[in-house]
């Protein structure tokens, strides 16, 4: 379907996992195990598709630091890359799993990323794309602390010029910016997705009725409900996806691995209908692993059957 699969980082990220056994806030709590994952939305969707032998190649900006650490973890995963290197330091995020199974997840903001690094990114990315005749850019994640939503705004709007098609799992942009951008796709999680249309959407059917409103600018919009399902509206399609009932050990990078199913379902050949189950399973054998491990395609193809799916008028 797609000549090239990019995604794009621009605050790449190491998720720093604990475990720890005890919790205890007057003396220390010894870690009984600990693992670190290149990480980020886009990145995550990167590693995902390798693992499901989809080729994408990885692009952004990383501080140079600690960014051997973060290209061996990339290159550990099988990830196609090539990042810039600038002054700083990637954010280390923390992930605390205590002991009765719940998830403490805390995100570090990051470092300013200078206007000249991304000019240096744009042009990789055009040289990348040169000479494609379809290409998807991913752009997921969020943003470094001096880049506002309006300048990533026109950014990602400069590639549209060239003919690409993009897809989009941020929470920087409104209503209004998707019907400028004409995304091929959008995945946000239902906070995400109310905080893009300004409503509660308190219902099912409000949620469905302002996605088939946005399906005149999004070939794909995914509403991620979390434990609930998902939400597909298409074109000339909408479906209502339950999840199966699992053991869930970590739901970080679970709409990542989501969407990574949809983009490789899809660039197999698939038809939506076909692209919105395997996302779906995908999602729900990812909430089974521990940390933010990637799927396999084994994994993704047990889940399938346990996924319930009903068409939505």
């Amino acid at each position: 379907m797609f000549d090239k699969i990019i995604t794009i980082s621009i605050n790449p990220a190491l998720d720093v996992t604990l475990w720890i056994e005890t919790m205890d806030f007057s003396e220390p709590n010894k870690t009984v195990r600990e693992e670190i994952y290149a990480a980020g939305k886009s990145i995550n969707v990167s590693r995902v598709l390798a693992s499901l032998k989809t080729r994408s190649i990885s692009l952004g900006i990383c501080g140079n630091d600690n960014s051997r650490l973060f290209t061996s973890l990339l290159e550990k995963d099988g990830v196609d890359f090539d990042y810039l290197t600038i002054p700083g330091c990637i954010r280390e995020n923390l992930t605390l799993i205590i002991p009765d199974g719940r998830v403490l997840k805390i995100n570090r903001a990051g470092f300013p990323v200078p206007a000249e690094a991304m000019k240096r990114l744009k042009s990789r990315i055009e040289t990348e794309i040169k000479n494609c005749s379809s290409a998807l850019l991913v752009f997921a994640g969020s943003l470094p602390p001096n880049v506002t939503p309006e300048a990533y705004k026109s950014y990602i709007m400069s590639f549209c010029k060239k003919g690409v098609s993009l897809a989009l799992d941020t929470a920087v942009f409104r209503m209004q910016d998707i019907e400028e951008m004409h995304p091929f796709i959008i995945k946000p999680n239902l906070v995400e997705f109310r905080q893009m249309c300004g409503s509660d959407l308190r219902t099912e059917q409000s949620i469905i009725k302002l996605s088939k409103t946005l399906s005149h600018y999004v070939d794909h919009v995914l509403v991620s409900l979390g434990s609930k399902g998902l939400i597909y509206i298409g074109r000339d399609c909408g479906y209502r996806l339950s999840t199966p009932v699992v053991k869930v050990k970590s739901t970080i990078g679970a709409g990542d691995t989501t969407l990574a199913g949809f983009i490789h379902s899809l660039q197999e050949g698939k038809n939506p209908q076909e692209a919105i189950a395997y996302a779906v399973a995908a999602g729900s054998a990812s909430v089974m692993l521990e940390g933010t491990d990637a799927v396999t395609p084994e994994q993704v193809k047990a889940q399938l059957p346990n996924v319930m799916m009903k068409s939505i008028r």
